[in-house]
């Protein structure tokens, strides 16, 4: 929290809330902004949109859990439309491949259905806030170099284990060049492992929460810079997401145990982000072993250009309801829990993933190709526009009540698990969040069972010899 002196009373919450609601309400029911020239709309909507979200930052916290969500939201969904609105980036020097749906006739509602979500996900957060408050600055460790938990030595290890397995798969499926590769060569290449990838991004996403939470030390600070040296290796090959929310989630996780990164080296990390964003572009799509001699340029607007395509995905969902397509009803919600049933369960029967055209993941690629998905976009393929403002407005909520835990240590615990997931959900598909919250409350589990058994070994007293009296 960066503000912890400046909070509103709950009846100043409620009034936000209310008026956030109804605005989102509004927009998802009743508006319209499809025209001749989507980009005549850009403007307003960009403006509405930083509005919002600038004020539930400036409300839970830059370093909380609602703030850094909403901030990666807004960059996700109006990063791009609020550059062409503003004159940072021209139609004309977008892609082909871009101005096919960053131009069409259903983006711009597409941007009035992320808008809608917004407000929604700031109205469900002042609400919870009102009734439950903020963390008192009591609630905060009293010395910020005291550990919250106990599994900071498990987290490192788990860091230093996930980083292993990654290095490992990357060196069976492409060798030493595996590191060097483009982003598409490095997918096709571990496509056969992708499973076992996944993995260890979860168990590295986890483990980083509760290696920079835990008690300070060679092994913690080892593993962070063991994560510093993956940044470097990863980034240039495109994995950016992988970095990027698991590096929110401890810096979130870090903000809760009294160790937010001050105004001035926040405002550092931002501008980093925006400069490292446009050159990783680049990068991305030729490796770095066929980089041109020349570096790239350095445009900052370009980092927005290329973090709203998850308007990609909306605008796609908005044109195939338009054109008749019904609405999933919850399906791709309930979907992942069928999946999980039937493997778990003796005759329960469901698709192979990549004929399931319920993951929405699977549905873009079979339809458009690899573009993400959206937190926004699903809500909207189940339920339509109002179901933009139930989720949304359940996911503020969400987040808010993990802002206000009371106790730094079940905080930081529900951020190992659950913070993360949520975070990757910003550009991807649901299908995925319940098996990783499910996968790290396991880990978090079995540590605790692992730490409590070995303790118990350890405290034992041993046994000392009975006492036999002797008779004379």
């Amino acid at each position: 929290m960066l503000w912890p002196n400046q909070r509103p009373s709950p009846v100043v919450l409620l009034a936000y809330a209310g008026a956030t609601g109804t605005l989102a309400l509004a927009l998802a029911l009743f508006g319209s902004a499809r025209g001749p020239d989507p980009v005549d709309y850009f403007g307003w909507i960009a403006a509405a949109s930083m509005v919002v979200a600038g004020s539930l930052i400036a409300l839970a916290g830059v370093w909380s859990a609602t703030g850094v969500y909403t901030a990666l939201f807004w960059g996700f969904h109006f990063g791009l439309i609020a550059a062409m609105a503003y004159g940072s980036v021209d139609p004309s020097e977008l892609s082909a491949w871009e101005q096919s749906w960053v131009l069409s006739p259903f983006v711009s509602d597409a941007a009035l259905m992320a808008l809608a979500g917004n407000l929604a996900l700031a109205a469900g957060a002042s609400v919870v806030f009102a009734r439950r408050g903020f963390p008192r600055g009591s609630d905060a460790p009293l010395d910020r170099r005291d550990p919250l938990h106990p599994l900071g030595l498990a987290g490192s290890v788990m860091v230093f284990l996930a980083i292993g397995l990654w290095c490992a798969i990357v060196l069976t499926t492409g060798g030493v060049s595996g590191f060097l590769d483009s982003y598409s060569a490095y997918l096709e290449a571990t496509e056969s492992l992708s499973v076992v990838s996944s993995t260890a991004w979860l168990v590295l996403g986890c483990g980083l929460v509760l290696a920079v939470t835990g008690k300070r030390g060679q092994l913690r600070r080892a593993a962070l810079a063991a994560f510093g040296c993956l940044t470097l290796i990863v980034l240039p090959i495109g994995l950016r997401g992988e970095v990027l929310f698991r590096s929110m989630g401890a810096l979130v996780a870090a903000g809760r145990c009294g160790r937010a990164l001050s105004p001035a080296r926040t405002l550092a990390f931002g501008l980093a982000l925006l400069v490292a964003i446009p050159i990783l572009r680049e990068v991305r799509q030729t490796g770095l072993r066929a980089m041109p001699d020349r570096l790239p340029q350095i445009q900052l607007f370009e980092a927005f250009a290329e973090m709203g395509a998850s308007l990609h995905p909306v605008e796609k969902v908005v044109r195939w309801r338009a054109e008749g397509e019904p609405l999933d009803k919850g399906g791709t919600y309930w979907a992942p829990f069928e999946r999980a049933a039937a493997r778990l369960l003796p005759g329960a029967e469901s698709p192979e993933a990549e004929d399931d055209l319920r993951i929405m993941n699977v549905l873009v690629i079979d339809r458009v190709g690899p573009i993400g998905f959206s937190p926004v976009a699903e809500a909207y393929r189940n339920f339509g526009a109002a179901g933009v403002v139930l989720v949304l407005g359940l996911l503020g909520a969400c987040l808010a009540g993990i802002d206000t835990i009371r106790s730094p240590r079940v905080a930081v615990i529900t951020l190992a698990v659950v913070y993360v997931p949520i975070l990757t959900n910003v550009r991807n598909s649901f299908v995925s969040v319940p098996a990783h919250c499910a996968a790290g409350l396991a880990i978090v589990v079995m540590l605790f069972g692992i730490r409590h058994m070995l303790g118990s070994i350890v405290a034992r007293p041993y046994a000392s010899s009975p006492y036999v009296r002797s008779e004379a």
